[in-house]
């Protein structure tokens, strides 16, 4: 996280710092950007660099959690909702993502970029801290509690289990594709949702 020093900047200071960033991680992965480039584009010395942040890697990591913090924004309804079935609720999670790619395209370039490099982003983060098993065991239960889901699942399992294939095939879904973050997103959906619902089986 940046230091108090960072903090003490006037809020427009900060926006211009963390934009600079935010273009230059969009622009490149994180191993090519490099803190040259944002100290003269963000009119700082580089001595003020190392005041606010540890080291590119400290920057990089703001960004990201601030990107999630605006994500977590629009998939908060769908976590949430009461009303509608697990099948309806996970449709609902993936479309908030995609709605979010679409409205924020700074954040859906630097994600693009992001996922040239998933190592960076795994050891800054650890794999624990990117999970979303625990809000998948969450709709689970509330799945089963409504009768649309059998109760002799291994909730803990299949929790994982969505969370890997997700990951996965979203993110394989984009490499080498053409289409935009958002557009893979749901291109992915539905094949993701029918094949946890329906399985394989004739």
């Amino acid at each position: 996280m940046p230091k108090q020093t960072f903090f003490n900047l006037t809020s427009e200071k900060q926006k211009q710092i963390i934009d600079v960033a935010i273009n230059e991680f969009s622009q490149s992965t994180f191993n090519e950007v490099k803190i040259s480039d944002i100290i003269s584009k963000a009119k700082i010395p580089r001595s003020s660099f190392y005041d606010y942040f540890e080291d590119k890697k400290d920057l990089y990591k703001y960004i990201i959690l601030i990107i999630r913090e605006e994500k977590m924004k629009y998939m908060e309804p769908a976590l949430t909702e009461q009303q509608e079935s697990f099948f309806e609720r996970l449709r609902g999670l993936f479309k908030a993502g995609a709605e979010f790619a679409a409205s924020k395209p700074e954040f859906e370039k630097l994600a693009n970029k992001m996922f040239e490099n998933m190592e960076i982003i795994y050891e800054i983060f650890g794999t624990e801290e990117l999970d979303m098993s625990s809000a998948y065991e969450s709709m689970l239960m509330k799945g089963v509690e409504a009768g649309e889901i059998r109760s002799d699942i291994d909730i803990k399992f299949i929790a994982k289990s969505i969370h890997i294939l997700t990951s996965n095939l979203m993110l394989e879904s984009f490499e080498g594709s053409k289409e935009t973050l958002s557009e893979a997103i749901q291109k992915t959906t539905k094949n993701i949702i029918n094949f946890i619902k329906f399985g394989i089986a004739k």
